[in-house]
């Protein structure tokens, strides 16, 4: 069954990269138009992917709160 946008997505910005999962978001930024950032979560294993992209973007948010 395919996804749609609507549908919650576990893996929302996780890509497998030859092996290592990287994720990528476009943080809003009223100056630059469409910022595109990516980071290498530094795994092979999904779950593991999942709770580093969670605990990144958590990290993110509270820096942009400050």
């Amino acid at each position: 069954m395919k996804l749609n946008r609507w549908q919650p997505n576990p893996d929302r910005m996780i890509w497998n990269n030859n092996g290592t999962y990287w994720m990528r978001w476009a943080p809003f930024d009223p100056v630059v138009k469409h910022p595109r950032m990516a980071a290498n979560l530094k795994t092979k294993d999904i779950e593991e992917a999942r709770r580093r992209r969670d605990e990144l973007m958590a990290n993110w948010n509270r820096k942009e709160a400050a």
